[in-house]
């Protein structure tokens, strides 16, 4: 009954973001106007994302048993590599819209929280953008290892822990780079709304108007909706972004402040699932 409850109240989110959403007709200030050109209009296809899908179906296919622990809720997993991919991977259109927002802040690094099997994460580095990610679970980290290990050219340091240990560390890293370019954080892991209200704080409190955070599955759970109903009425982000599961805030003072529904165009709108 419980499970039945969460689906019914997932839909009537899904229905009042449809319903209050816009396209990029209504869309007036440059910037976010060139953002949605190039993320849903524009056929922008870079050599290296056919490598990443690649990948993916690799790990899609792969029979190789993995058990580990859930950092955040304790239980013991056991299931294949390939139902792992399906379950936490990051769909192509998410992955390609992080990496297009990466290149429109021109941010000089990447934070993320919830390294999965390592996807997302080849899709926000570049040679000259480094990302440090952090996963929970060992056995994970592992084959996140051995995916990055097939893409030497990329900049990548990997975090094994808890994200409440690793963080600091994480913080610490970033902080030696030179420049005061935006830093992006992909927060996608421990979805409960205190631990995502804290993280949150940590990363404000360190980066300040740097910052560009992008959090996932925003309306996975009441908690979660929530935590980002919270971080929209925050005074310190400029522009919030809701694409119903993902949502962006930037704290950047120099853009047009706002808070944008935006609803790709039909053949999109189903590829952040």
């Amino acid at each position: 009954m419980q499970q039945l409850l969460r689906q019914i109240w997932k839909l009537r989110k899904a229905l009042q973001w449809l319903f209050v959403s816009q396209n990029d007709r209504w869309l007036h200030p440059p910037w976010i106007f060139s953002l949605y050109q190039k993320a849903f209009r524009e056929r922008i296809n870079r050599e290296d994302w056919a490598q990443f899908e690649a990948h993916r179906r690799t790990l899609l296919r792969s029979q190789r048993e993995l058990r580990f622990k859930d950092p955040s809720s304790g239980l013991e997993q056991d299931r294949t590599i390939g139902q792992q991919a399906a379950r936490t991977l990051l769909s192509e259109g998410g992955a390609r819209f992080l990496s297009i927002l990466a290149d429109h802040t021109s941010c000089c690094a990447v934070l993320e929280l919830g390294s999965s099997l390592g996807i997302s994460t080849l899709y926000l580095a570049k040679k000259n953008r480094p990302v440090v990610t952090i996963e929970g679970a060992e056995p994970i980290a592992k084959e996140a290892r051995a995916t990055f290990q097939q893409f030497p050219d990329l900049d990548i340091t990997l975090l094994q822990g808890r994200f409440d240990e690793k963080l600091p560390r994480a913080i610490e890293i970033l902080n030696e780079l030179p420049g005061q370019k935006p830093i992006l954080v992909w927060l996608d892991g421990h979805h409960q709304e205190q631990a995502t209200n804290q993280y949150i704080e940590v990363i404000v409190n360190q980066f300040g108007a740097r910052a560009i955070l992008v959090l996932d599955d925003i309306r996975w759970s009441s908690g979660m909706f929530d935590a980002w109903q919270k971080q929209v009425g925050n005074p310190h982000w400029k522009m919030k972004i809701d694409l119903h599961r993902m949502g962006v805030l930037i704290a950047a003072p120099n853009l047009s402040p706002g808070n944008f529904l935006l609803r790709p165009p039909l053949r999109h709108i189903f590829s952040f699932r």
